[in-house]
């Protein structure tokens, strides 16, 4: 019988308790990083992997000395999962969309706080390559790595219900992102992409959900930073738009459950 890495709610908040303060730490060797005129380029990339790799050879650490099996599955889904599971995910982003924009972006806290991010990433943009690199591929592997592969997938090795394992995780996930727009969308696409997980069991399934995810808002995000007046307008949401994507997404999902159900 194998014996496999499990980790309950509490370690699993300790874990990304860790992670916080590795990437306030990583504040300062971010400076480190351009006080040996590293390229710009190189350091936001860099510093966004560093409190990765010190969580994952830690994690590797504690399994490897109780010896303990970190599962992780690499399996390529059959042609029409992926083909299903695009379709939902685009629907997912669009919801989400819908249900960010109940939160406020103006006032004396939220209002400073949406406006530092507008400029972080108008700012970032400005060396594209590395950013969109970083965002696109690095932070989708990292970040399911740990929050699918290892918090998600310990927690039900350790037999926590799914639903619970699927939204604890997808919490943390959201609390990471240190912002309530990303939070709403690290809770609602991480809760579907834990779905996904626990439905696949392949990390390769959400890496790929990950990409597709970040890469359509930062070529959005990108077209209205180009398109100013269009930045600064309220999105408005078409109702029966709305629930027609709610319903297709609820059928997609009832599809990939039953599909699990028979393999």
């Amino acid at each position: 019988m194998k014996n496999y890495f499990k980790i309950n709610y509490t370690e699993a908040f300790l874990l990304i308790l860790s992670f916080t303060f590795l990437n306030f730490f990583n504040i300062i060797f971010r400076k480190l990083l351009i006080t040996i005129n590293l390229p710009e380029s190189m350091i936001f990339s860099i510093s966004y992997t560093i409190p990765f790799i010190f969580l994952f050879i830690f994690v590797s650490y504690q399994a490897q000395k109780k010896n303990l099996i970190i599962e992780l599955s690499f399996k390529i889904s059959p042609w029409y999962i992926y083909l299903v599971l695009f379709c939902v995910m685009f629907c997912m982003i669009i919801l989400n969309d819908y249900i960010s924009s109940f939160v406020p972006k103006d006032g004396p806290l939220l209002g400073n706080m949406y406006k530092e991010i507008e400029d972080f990433f108008k700012e970032e943009v400005k060396n594209p390559i590395p950013f969109f690199s970083t965002t696109v591929l690095l932070a989708p592997i990292c970040e399911e790595v740990l929050f699918r592969g290892i918090i998600l997938n310990g927690m039900l090795k350790n037999k926590i219900h799914p639903i619970k394992a699927i939204l604890f995780s997808s919490f943390l996930f959201g609390l990471t992102h240190m912002n309530p727009w990303q939070f709403i969308g690290g809770l609602f696409i991480g809760s579907f992409i834990g779905f996904i997980y626990f439905t696949t069991t392949s990390i390769i399934d959400c890496i790929l959900l990950h990409i597709f995810n970040n890469a359509f808002a930062l070529f959005t995000m990108f077209f209205f930073i180009k398109n100013e007046e269009l930045f600064s307008k309220q999105k408005s949401f078409n109702f029966l738009l709305i629930l027609i994507i709610s319903l297709i997404t609820t059928i997609g999902c009832i599809f990939l459950f039953k599909k699990r159900k028979k393999t």
